[in-house]
């Protein structure tokens, strides 16, 4: 039963990213309650952590639960910079992993890209302030522009999502159909709905080369 509320769970986090916490309360309390008659094992640990992340929530924690989260432990560590001193302009350098993220694992770039040089499993998670390239197949979830930018993309090498989203707009499984297993990118439209374009890959045809090809 459980395994069905996974886009309501990332929208959740997604609103709180956004500083919508009302919305990711009401979301993590929904989720709780259909969950506490599940009873199995799987479904128990996972509504305890619904609980533990709407206990962060209400004390104005708006990020993921440290338990689940890669990206942003070290700069906790690191001491806030001083008033007088101010960081250079210029873009973050993309966050990159190379491993496979497998299900249950979060992974979320803070004010950048993110570049996973790997499969996204089902049931795992990606979210990036910026754009999100997988280079591999994307089976679990993944939303770029996490805090409201809304011209950024995700794109992938074989598109098998849970969910995909930009902002707040999202596809789950059942709308990707025509380009299941397939090379494509995933942006909004101008209506802020999500629309999935096929991304060509390889070298361009001969026609092409001679200019008697199609246009896009």
């Amino acid at each position: 039963m459980l395994d069905t509320m996974f886009a309501t769970e990332t929208m959740a986090e997604l609103s709180a990213r956004q500083g919508r916490l009302a919305d990711a309360v009401a979301i993590y309390r929904h989720l709780i309650a259909g969950g506490e008659g599940g009873g199995q094992a799987a479904d128990t640990a996972r509504v305890a952590q619904w609980k533990a992340r709407l206990a962060e929530l209400g004390t104005g924690s708006a990020g993921p639960a440290a338990a689940t989260t890669t990206d942003e432990r070290r700069a906790e560590k690191e001491p806030a910079p001083r008033p007088d001193v101010t960081e250079p302009p210029g873009p973050r350098p993309s966050l990159v992993v190379r491993e496979t993220v497998r299900s249950g694992q979060v992974i979320y770039a803070d004010g950048r890209d993110l570049i996973v040089v790997a499969a996204v499993n089902s049931g795992a998670q990606v979210m990036a302030d910026g754009n999100v390239h997988v280079y591999g197949a994307l089976k679990g979830r993944a939303v770029a522009g996490a805090r409201g930018q809304r011209d950024v993309q995700v794109f992938c090498l074989a598109l098998e999502a849970e969910l995909v989203g930009v902002d707040t707009g999202y596809l789950l499984s059942d709308d990707l159909a025509a380009h299941w297993g397939a090379p494509a990118r995933v942006a909004l439209g101008p209506d802020g709905r999500c629309v999935v374009t096929p991304l060509p890959l390889g070298r361009p045809a001969p026609a092409a080369l001679t200019g008697h090809g199609r246009r896009s």
